[in-house]
């Protein structure tokens, strides 16, 4: 029934092949390769003219082999004998893909990193966010809704701005204000009671850091040389303080140079002798006659004529001392006062009182301290409690930016007119028992200048060497604060001496140069800046009437006077074993809770205070010390720790570091050990208190 199915090509060149009369026929069979017009119908196979079998499928390719090798090309008008118009099937052959760049590997991961960002991401978080701003819709409405109940809107906002900027700064202040320096508390946040709580971890470092080995060998290095006020000595010490304070990472160190009053000692004119020839005075102390061991007072007068006249002894030189001797009928008027040092009186007062008294000259008797009783005690007799600083400038500035004219010895109320000079013990002594009448003291007569002969009188030069125009130094350095103005604490000691000064005053360097290294490491390691600055300052001339101390007050008054915060002085800071803190009464409660911090022999200090026989807690600043100035001046408060109690060689050649050691004063620097801890404490609280941490008495 199918036999007479035929397949018809589709492609023009049948068509024009059927109508151009070629002979071939008109309709092509199944075996010339061409496309059916219309595909087969499954059900044709199986019949006798279908591919049934094998045999079929292999006849049928046979006879299309034998077709193609009668005409390969397949295209109209071949030799062949088929038709011209009969050709190939044309078919396209897909080229192989090119190999992706990073670029197109870049684009394709960016499309498809920001499809699941956008669906796993922003399609959730929209959907969460959209019903919380429909309740921040709603809540704005019913805001602006009351502040229109309230009153004008914008004033009401700004109102509420005010008290919520007041709120969170509250916050800031209250809890977070410490934690740079200590870290978060572990309770109430870094203030505790109105001041920061410091941690125990702080405090125990600061123990722990203390070197006592490292103080000891610069209390002797500083005991090496002798250094007077303005001498090579000084200036060594100087330098040396200066690159201490550069290498430890101080900040703003510098050496600053003033110009003051000075006098040395001279041992060509200056002499004490009985007229009689027995007696002459020895002026210089351990058989060196080197100008260190020289007796002179400091911000003495020289005399230009010789003073001959008799002599009277005068005990202590206090005012109840001379008014006895008055009493008595002793006859002071144009005499040699004989006076010792020590007692109640200072020094220069005692002039004063012998001043008073109309006395030519006084001469003071060194205490017996050693053995030889040879040590000559050298002692500033200028007024400081008048005036303190330039002896001749009378508190105007002279440094190294300006000059002012000096006034002259005469008109300078600062010295006394006339002249003293100290002695050793054992001259004094020589002197004293020669008098067996007058007034009687515990050790001696006074004598009652009346008496003539030659073996009562003296005759008496002091030519020392003024230079009133002579260079000193100051050196100052600094750990900058990181708030709070420029308020600061500001920590002081003397560096120069009458000779070597181990006591005098390097036990106070020795422990402020350890303080420093203290506090710079602490800064190193902890990337810590005080709130308020802290300043070190090593002062030179402190023997000449505080001219160093004074002088860097000068130039800078106004400044202290608005931002001084507290003065801490560390001259002499141990010479005995009696503890002693002198402060104004507003420092109590953190000076004690200082105290109570500090241990030794199983107790802390505020123990060993409290258990001695005089209790050492008080505002005692009478001494010529460097906290004058900052008291009078620019009214800072002072405070000042130290052990004393032990009698020593004071401000004489035989104050050395053998003497030291002898002593056994303190040996192992353990006392020294204790003030610095002591002092690192007190300066650390006050220094990270937003609030300046005194006890005010209510009136």
């Amino acid at each position: 029934m199918l036999n007479h199915h035929h397949y018809e090509r589709l492609d023009s060149g049948s068509r024009s092949g059927s109508q151009s009369g070629s002979g071939s026929s008109t309709l092509r069979t199944t075996t010339n390769l061409d496309l059916p017009a219309h595909p087969p119908q499954y059900k044709d196979i199986g019949n006798g003219n279908g591919f049934d079998n094998d045999n079929n499928i292999d006849s049928a390719l046979y006879h299309a082999s034998a077709s193609l090798d009668s005409d390969p090309t397949g295209l109209p008008g071949s030799s062949s004998s088929s038709s011209s118009s009969s050709r190939m099937l044309q078919f396209e052959i897909d080229e192989p893909q090119p190999e992706q760049t990073f670029i197109n590997r870049a684009q394709s991961f960016s499309k498809k990193f920001a499809n699941n960002f956008q669906t796993r991401i922003l399609h959730p978080v929209s959907k969460m966010i959209d019903p919380i701003y429909e309740g921040y819709k709603f809540l704005q409405l019913h805001y602006e809704k009351l502040i229109l109940k309230l009153g004008n809107p914008l004033v009401v906002k700004r109102l509420l701005y005010v008290l919520i900027m007041m709120l969170v700064i509250f916050g800031i202040s209250r809890y977070t204000a410490n934690e740079y320096f200590s870290g978060p508390a572990s309770s109430g946040g870094a203030f505790s009671s109105g001041q920061y709580d410091l941690t125990e971890k702080i405090m125990a470092e600061v123990a722990e850091m203390i070197d006592a080995k490292s103080m000891k060998e610069h209390l002797e290095y500083f005991s090496s040389v002798p250094h007077i006020s303005g001498s090579k000595g000084d200036l060594l010490l100087a330098k040396y303080t200066e690159l201490f304070m550069k290498t430890n990472g101080l900040q703003n160190v510098g050496l600053n140079e003033f110009s003051t009053f000075l006098n040395y000692p001279s041992s060509e004119n200056t002499y004490i002798r009985l007229l009689d020839g027995s007696f002459t005075a020895k002026l210089y102390e351990k058989d060196n006659q080197g100008m260190e061991s020289l007796a002179y007072n400091q911000n003495v007068l020289n005399n230009v004529e010789v003073i001959k006249t008799q002599y009277v002894y005068a005990n202590y030189g206090s005012h109840q001392d001379f008014e006895n001797l008055q009493k008595h009928g002793v006859d002071i008027n144009g005499k040699i006062v004989l006076v010792k040092y020590g007692g109640s009186t200072p020094e220069p007062k005692k002039i004063f009182f012998a001043q008073q008294h109309s006395a030519k000259a006084v001469i003071f008797i060194t205490p017996q301290v050693e053995p030889t009783g040879d040590a000559i005690q050298k002692e500033s007799i200028a007024f400081t409690r008048l005036v303190t600083g330039d002896s001749q400038g009378f508190g105007w500035p002279t440094n190294e930016d300006g000059y002012v004219t000096k006034l002259s010895w005469e008109m300078s109320e600062i010295v006394p007119k006339i002249v003293s000079i100290p002695i050793s013990w054992r001259d004094g002594e020589k002197l004293i028992k020669k008098l067996a009448d007058g007034y009687k003291f515990d050790d001696g007569f006074s004598g009652t200048g009346k008496n003539g002969g030659d073996s009562f009188t003296l005759e008496m030069k002091v030519d020392n060497i003024d230079r009133p125009h002579h260079p000193i130094w100051n050196v100052m350095g600094s750990i900058n604060g990181r708030g709070i103005g420029e308020q600061g604490v500001i920590i002081g000691a003397q560096r120069d001496a009458a000779c070597y000064g181990t006591i005098g005053s390097s036990t106070g360097m020795a422990a402020f140069l350890e303080l420093i290294k203290i506090l710079t490491t602490l800064q190193r390691k902890y990337q810590w800046a005080p709130s308020r600055p802290i300043y070190f300052i090593s002062f030179d001339a402190t023997d000449y009437n505080l001219a160093g101390s004074t002088k860097w007050i000068e130039s800078r008054k106004d400044a202290l006077r608005q931002d001084g915060f507290l003065y801490i002085d560390m001259s002499d800071l141990v010479s005995g074993d009696e503890l002693q803190v002198n402060m104004h009464s507003s420092m109590k409660k953190i000076v004690h809770d200082a105290l109570k911090k500090v241990s030794t022999g199983g107790e802390s200090l505020l123990k060993v205070i409290e258990n001695q026989k005089k209790p050492n807690l008080e505002n005692n600043f009478l001494e010529t010390k460097n906290y004058m100035p900052f008291i009078n001046l620019v009214k800072i408060p002072a405070l000042e720790v130290k052990y004393k109690g032990k009698t020593y060689p004071k401000n004489s050649c035989y104050d050395d570091f053998e003497n030291f050691e002898k002593s056994n004063i303190d040996k192992l620097m353990l006392k020294h050990s204790q003030l610095v801890e002591l002092l690192s404490y007190i300066i650390l609280d006050f220094v990270e208190t937003p609030i300046a941490p005194y006890d005010y008495v209510p009136l």
